[in-house]
């Protein structure tokens, strides 16, 4: 098991960080450099300077709350174990900690020195595992792509009589067959776009993007699947919407997977419609997609955003799903600085939500001067979200226009 030699505490009460201190330092315990900030931000650029075995982390922090807290240290250094603090007996919050991707949940009060340096270690030993597990996911994930990309290929070279006209059997099986080979190759490109973004080695490229137009492009580029599934979407959108600071790639793979995700689950004949409107508490835009499908169970819920979750597998192999969209999707929302969710449509249904913060002059043009390298990769993949329903919902805005597909 990994020696721990350097911990970061990011603790804003001196009382707690002292006592954690005196733990470190007490007999018995091994000599550990412990660092303490007071601030998320301040534990953000010493992570950016300096390297860590583990992260203590409090979920009361001045400027991060939290789950919020933990997704933010989470992308300053995914790589990096963390073990969070907090004065709560709560298992909800436990367990929402451990799915956001800490390690262990200790409570404030209830923390003696051997448990602790006991569950530092074995938080360092579950993230080497885990870490293990994701490079041979992604390693047989890099050597399946390449095979299977040539035999989607070839497969549909001889669907279209590249070599001469098939018997009628003959062209079903070739057609059943580059079907499930284009499923695997999205599965692969999905696995592989989830672990690049747990990772933090995808890159985003931060600019100023018009809501309203990128929503047009992405129904547009959706014409032909909700023909397919007869199913017409209806883009509202408020007259005048803020810019938001975000990736244009990354933000329409979200907004087309969330659109996949409703006309695939919508009965023929129905209707997907997609709002795009500023929420009058807070600088957001909020983006909404209304499908008309059977809803969310209780009991999936609180596992709606883990990788491979779907609410019925047996209906989602019906309808060709891999249970990693909503995990991709809270992914790249979580790195554009928003935030997303679902609710229960009046009526029956599903909306899926997402906000982000709108652009800001001053503030995002300099952000961009200070970090110039942040050229994005292009989107692998276009994933069909499992369904799912959030805890609060706005009504589109009045004095609206309409487009229908």
């Amino acid at each position: 098991m990994r020696t721990i030699k350097k911990v970061l505490l990011v603790e804003d009460n001196p009382g707690d960080a002292r006592l954690l201190r005196e733990m470190f330092n007490g007999d018995g315990s091994p000599n550990v450099d412990l660092a303490c900030v007071s601030f998320m931000s301040e534990a953000e650029k010493h992570l950016a300077t300096s390297t860590v075995d583990i992260i203590l982390l409090d979920l009361g922090l001045p400027d991060a709350q939290g789950l919020v807290a933990i997704r933010r240290a989470r992308i300053a250094a995914p790589d990096i174990p963390m073990v969070v603090l907090t004065g709560m007996d709560d298992e909800a919050l436990a367990a929402q900690s451990l799915q956001e991707g800490a390690q262990d949940y200790l409570i404030k009060g209830q923390i003696e020195t051997r448990g602790l340096l006991r569950a530092l270690r074995y938080a360092t030993e579950r993230k080497r595992l885990d870490r293990l597990k994701d490079e041979f996911v992604s390693t047989v994930s890099h050597e399946l792509r390449t095979p299977l990309t040539s035999i989607t290929g070839s497969l549909g070279l001889l669907i279209g009589k590249a070599v001469g006209v098939l018997s009628e059997p003959a062209a079903r099986l070739l057609e059943i067959a580059h079907n499930n080979s284009q499923r695997l190759v999205r599965l692969v490109n999905d696995i592989l776009d989830i672990e690049k973004l747990e990772s933090g080695h995808a890159v985003f490229d931060f600019r100023k993007i018009e809501v309203r137009a990128l929503v047009e492009q992405t129904v547009e580029s959706m014409r032909g699947y909700a023909g397919a599934h007869g199913v017409k979407v209806r883009v509202e959108a408020a007259v005048a919407v803020d810019a938001v600071r975000a990736d244009t790639d990354r933000l329409a793979q979200v907004v087309t997977n969330l659109l996949s995700n409703a006309i695939k689950f919508s009965p023929p004949d129905g209707e997907v419609v997609i709002a795009v409107e500023k929420e009058v508490k807070g600088d957001v835009v909020r983006i909404t997609v209304r499908d008309h499908g059977p809803g969310i169970s209780a009991d999936f819920r609180p596992r709606i955003f883990e990788r491979f979750a779907q609410a019925d597998a047996t209906n989602a192999r019906r309808k060709g799903g891999t249970g990693l969209g909503l995990s991709i999707a809270k992914q790249i929302i979580d790195r554009l600085g928003g935030d997303i969710g679902f609710a229960d449509a009046p009526g029956g249904g599903t909306i899926f939500y997402v906000e982000l913060p709108i652009w800001d002059d001053m503030r995002d043009l300099a952000g961009d001067e200070k970090n110039p390298d942040t050229r994005s990769t292009p989107a692998t993949s276009l994933i069909g979200l499992a369904e799912t329903a959030p805890n609060r919902l706005t009504p589109a805005s009045v004095g609206i226009s309409e487009e229908v597909v």
